[in-house]
This record gives structure tokens, C-alpha cells and sequence, in this order.
């Protein structure tokens, strides 16, 4: 009987190891051609240009009737051409539980001055019939404690320096080893399509020689798209009813934790926690209060689950981290009942079936606990 437990345990663990090197060796090797690329490359400065006249934001899927209504709607040939750059000085304070992260940066825009007011243009000078200059109109989405300062404005070009915080909902799923975009978008607030599209200045545009604590940023990519709002705002000159488009230009800095330090530094404590809960199985009842272990073990658990929620916003999806707690809340409480068996059939005066329970256990939950979390880390 002894015999065929082993073997059975034996074959599992070995099939979990399988099946866990088999799912995580892809994953492995292309984590390490990053850091070999990210350090080989150093960091993303030029920027790459994007497709043009999409909606904005590829992880939320746009509904078919904005898809259709885009698609029907035509661009205006007499629609002024506005290049649009930027130049990201700084990037810092990704902060998730406020959704926000802080930009240093230097904008600018070219125009045709013979189509616009000049900058700062009085309310009297529209009836000219001319619209306002970009650089009086344009403004950042989801900006947050933002300060937009003039550097220059003049007919035809402005430059502005620009300090501040950028709202963003970040997608949390696979904490602790996310990747993220960070996305600065830019919409001319007060001109419709017909009259003003933006067209990225990726020549100019880029990023200075800066370092994301804990993060490794890519490319910056440039990228033009159309937003449809399902109001015209009262603007009764729109020929498109009830609905408006407007001009956007977004520029995304794709970032990445290169090295695993984060993973390892935030779930450490608890899995030698975790471990250390196994651990009872292989201790003699005698002398030792066995069932201590799992209770300090679930202790430290929660302890490390609160300093992890600390870096969560109070609502976030079911992360990585989240998961790899339930397994070691689930893998404590089954230790727990183990040891109250072991204890109660020592107790009957069956020391030799006490200690088979205890291998046996041990060698079940063990390998398992340890297949489930790579399965987690590597399918979530």
C-alpha cells in the first residue's frame, strides 16, 4: 500500500513538473530575450509612428455603432492639417491606486497661420470668420493637476512646457508582472474635424534619457484618431446632427519590469510562509506544537496580502498576487486538517499510521502547491 502511494506521488510530481516547464519555458526565454534587448538597446527614445484615424485605446473595444459611425464618417478635404509633437523630459509616480502617473514634457504644433487667428485672439476677432489658433483650443485628455505653461506663440507655432499628472485605468490583472501603456492623448477642444486633424511630428518628437524606477519603457509610438462624442454640444453648424468628431493624437510609452527583483521581493514572505506550514508535516508531534506552524504561517499571509492591497486601488480585479494568497490560504487550511488527523490518529495509539499520513500529505500538497502557482504566474 505503501508502495503504490509513493509511486502514485511520485508520478504526479513528475507530470506537474512536466506540464509546468512545458508552459513556462516559452514564457522564460522570451522574458529573458527582453532584458537581454532592454539592456542592449538601453532606453526608447525615437518614436514610431502608428495608425492613423483609429479610435483611441486598443484595450477597450470600441461598440459597433461608434465602429460604424466611424467607418461612415468622411473626412473633410478642408480640414487643417496641425503637426503635433512632444518631447517626454521625465515620466515618474505610476501610481495605481489612483490611476495616475507624471509627466515633464515639452509640446509644440505647426500650423498654417493664413487659416487660424492669430495666438490670443479676442472673442471679436472670430467674427473675422476665421476659427481660433490650435494653441488655444487644444487640451489633454484625462488630464489631472496638469499646468500647461506657454514657452512660445506665434503665427504658425507654439511651444509649451508641461508638468503634471495624467489619469489612466491601468489593467492590474497580472500583478505583480504587468506591463502596462501609458497613454497621452491630445484633442483640440473646440474645433470639429471638418476644421482641424491632427498629424503626428514623429521626426521631431521622442524622449530624453530618463529612468522609471522599476520600469523599463520602450519606443514611444505616435498615433492619430477619431473621437466620436454622441452630442453635438448645441453646436448647430455641424452637419452631423446629434453626433461630433474630433481630432485626437495619442502618444503611448509601453513599459515593462524587466527583472523579476519586484515578483520576488513582494511574494517572498509568503512563500517561506507557506513552506514553512509544510514543514509541520515532517516534525514529530512530540515536543513540538505542530499546529503553531500553520497558525504563524496564516498570520504572516494576511500580513503580506495587506501590504500587497496597500499598492492595489481598493476595488481591483483578482491580480496574480491575489491568486497566489487564496492558493497559500487554501494550502494552510488543508495542512491544518492534516495535522489535526496526524494528531488525532497519534493520539489512538497509531504512531507509524500518524507519520504515513503525515509523508503522504506532504508529498500531495507540496508538488501541488508548487504546480498551481507556476500555472497561475504563467496562465493568468
Amino acid at each position: 500500500m505503501r508502495s503504490r502511494t509513493l509511486v502514485v506521488t511520485i508520478a504526479l510530481t513528475v507530470l506537474t513538473g512536466i506540464l509546468a516547464y512545458s508552459a513556462l519555458s516559452a514564457r522564460l526565454e522570451r522574458a529573458f530575450d527582453d532584458m537581454a534587448e532592454a539592456e542592449r538597446d538601453g532606453p526608447g527614445r525615437n518614436v514610431e509612428e502608428h495608425e492613423n484615424d483609429v479610435p483611441l485605446g486598443t484595450e477597450h473595444a470600441a461598440s459597433d455603432e461608434v465602429v460604424e459611425a466611424l467607418e461612415q464618417h468622411e473626412f473633410s478635404k478642408q480640414a487643417t492639417l496641425v503637426s503635433f509633437g512632444i518631447y517626454f523630459n521625465d515620466i515618474s509616480h505610476i501610481n495605481f491606486v489612483e490611476g495616475t502617473f507624471h509627466i515633464n514634457a515639452y509640446v509644440w504644433m505647426n500650423w498654417d497661420p493664413t487659416r487660424f487667428l492669430p495666438p490670443g485672439a479676442s472673442a471679436e476677432d472670430e467674427r473675422k470668420g476665421l476659427p481660433r489658433a490650435p494653441c488655444d483650443t487644444f487640451g489633454f485628455v484625462d488630464a489631472f493637476e496638469l499646468t500647461i505653461e506657454p514657452v512660445v506663440k506665434d503665427p504658425g507655432y507654439a511651444q509649451f512646457r508641461v508638468i503634471g499628472s495624467i489619469r489612466q485605468e491601468f489593467k492590474l490583472d497580472r500583478f505583480p508582472l504587468d506591463r502596462h501603456v501609458l497613454r497621452v492623448s491630445i484633442e483640440d477642444e473646440e474645433h470639429a474635424d471638418h476644421i482641424l486633424r491632427f498629424e503626428p511630428d514623429v521626426r521631431n518628437s521622442g524622449t530624453n534619457d530618463f529612468r522609471i524606477t522599476g520600469w523599463k519603457h520602450e519606443r514611444p509610438i505616435a498615433s492619430t484618431y477619431t473621437r466620436l462624442y454622441d452630442t453635438n454640444f448645441g453646436d448647430r453648424s455641424l452637419q452631423t446632427g446629434d453626433e461630433s468628431f474630433f481630432s485626437g493624437i495619442t502618444f503611448e510609452i509601453p513599459i515593462r519590469q524587466v527583472r523579476l527583483a519586484y515578483f520576488v521581493k513582494l511574494t517572498c514572505g509568503l512563500f517561506i510562509s507557506t513552506l514553512l506550514a509544510l514543514i509541520s508535516l515532517v516534525v514529530a508531534h512530540y515536543g513540538v506544537d505542530r499546529l503553531g506552524f500553520p497558525v504563524g504561517a496564516l498570520f504572516a499571509v494576511v500580513a503580506s496580502q495587506w501590504v500587497v492591497g496597500e499598492a492595489l486601488p481598493p476595488r481591483a480585479p483578482p491580480t496574480i498576487a491575489d491568486w497566489l494568497h487564496v492558493i497559500s490560504f487554501g494550502v494552510i487550511l488543508a495542512v491544518m486538517l492534516v495535522n489535526v488527523r496526524s494528531l488525532l490518529v497519534l493520539e489512538a495509539g497509531d504512531p507509524e499510521r500518524s507519520k504515513e499520513i503525515d509523508r503522504r500529505w506532504f508529498w500531495i500538497i507540496g508538488p501541488s502547491w508548487l504546480g498551481v502557482c507556476i500555472l497561475v504566474c504563467v496562465l493568468a
